[in-house]
């Protein structure tokens, strides 16, 4: 794989890391910043809205301005948001800072995503494009671990240090490495980008996106103070534990990118299928150690590995994959974390008991389910829609 492709793969890794890295650490900010764990939540919502919201704005903005000074740009804008957190100690400007970070997240993958497509040959587009992304899946298994362990030594604000220091390697790798005229993002593709966003169907996808990302949430946002006080783990091994969701994360979304190539729906609805049983079974065997370790890679395999076929599904209703296009994927996916992340603060202000999360995560996901089985129905029935790439046409 081209160098200038891990660059960029670089890159999502360091603002993967920044997404998540704050769920292991609630407790340690809500005492820091005097608010309950449910408003701390807000640490991570607020960084979902910034790339569901943000993210596609930027994209839009910025179609045609010159690719390699712009992913610089928005990776040094997310570092600067990063040591804002670091600094402050208000929620509100956290939530704020945060939300800043969110929206260069959502800016870049859709940006990424075209220049790692345009810069091979048309039968390798899929495997830059995963290449990208695994660095962004592979954030979850060792950067959120390791930001983490820093947190809890130093303080919830060096993770964020570390973060910010991630960015800044990223942005020297795009600087030395990209070429100074990025491919992708030609003028037709995307006004294509523009003309599928009148497609009632896409936008029923993103939303069956949201709902059904947004379930996995629901439980993982508060993953850490679900462990300690349902599960009975101590404090200093949740760190340890997430590695269990990140070990399944990485092979879910293998599988998930794999299965997708046979069939993008059936895949969907399996992997959907898998965890909702995974949620209900955790919120009935949460107490059970042996248990929820199983329970951790299951979810993290069925969460992550619903995005391969989800994002192929996106692409087979839109015809085309331009950056407008990826960063209104990603601004699907982001939108549910934000949602599930404020579901779950709502849950627990009406009735502080952790279990309750599972089931109002599985009802969520169990909505999203019944939302792409609409879609597909729709879109079926509607089969005027261009197949698009041929990579994603097999629905």
């Amino acid at each position: 794989m081209p160098p200038p492709i891990l660059a960029l793969a670089l890159t999502a890794f360091a603002l993967g890391t920044a997404e998540l890295v704050p769920n292991g650490l609630l407790p340690l900010i809500s005492d820091d910043l005097g608010v309950s764990v449910s408003q701390a939540g807000w640490v991570t919502t607020s960084f979902a809205l910034g790339a569901m919201i943000g993210g596609p704005l930027v994209a839009a903005v910025t179609l045609r301005l010159p690719r390699k000074p712009l992913v610089i740009v928005l990776a040094l804008i997310f570092l600067i948001a990063n040591a804002i957190t670091a600094l402050t100690g208000s929620l509100v400007v956290v939530s704020l800072s945060r939300a800043l970070a969110g929206a260069m997240l959502g800016g870049f993958l859709g940006i990424a995503i075209t220049i790692a497509g345009g810069m091979v040959a048309p039968t390798r587009r899929a495997t830059a494009i995963a290449v990208v992304f695994t660095g962004f899946t592979v954030s979850n298994v060792i950067g959120v671990p390791i930001g983490n362990i820093v947190g809890r030594a130093a303080g919830w604000e060096s993770a964020f240090w570390v973060v910010s220091g991630l960015a800044a390697v990223g942005a020297l790798a795009m600087w030395l490495l990209l070429p100074g005229t990025s491919a992708g993002g030609d003028g037709a593709g995307e006004d294509r980008g523009f003309t599928v966003l009148r497609s009632g169907a896409l936008w029923t996808a993103f939303l069956a996106i949201a709902l059904s990302y947004g379930g996995l949430f629901v439980v993982y946002t508060y993953v850490a103070p679900y462990l300690t006080t349902v599960t009975g783990v101590a404090a200093g091994s949740v760190t340890w534990l997430l590695l269990l969701f990140g070990a399944g994360l990485i092979f879910g979304n293998t599988l998930g990118g794999r299965y997708a190539d046979r069939s993008v729906s059936r895949t969907v609805i399996v992997i959907l299928g898998i965890l909702i049983l995974g949620l209900l079974a955790l919120w009935a065997l949460g107490t059970v150690l042996p248990a929820v370790l199983v329970l951790l890679v299951l979810l993290g395999g069925a969460g992550f590995g619903m995005v391969p076929p989800l994002q192929s599904y996106v692409l087979h209703i839109a015809g085309t994959a331009s950056a407008l296009v990826s960063a209104l994927a990603a601004a699907a996916f982001n939108g549910g974390v934000a949602l599930g992340s404020a579901v779950g603060g709502l849950a627990l202000n009406r009735a502080p008991h952790y279990p309750v999360l599972a089931l109002v995560g599985a009802s969520m996901t169990l909505l999203g389910l019944i939302l792409f089985l609409f879609t597909h129905h729709w879109h079926q029935a509607r089969r005027a829609t261009p197949q698009g790439d041929p990579v994603v046409q097999h629905a």
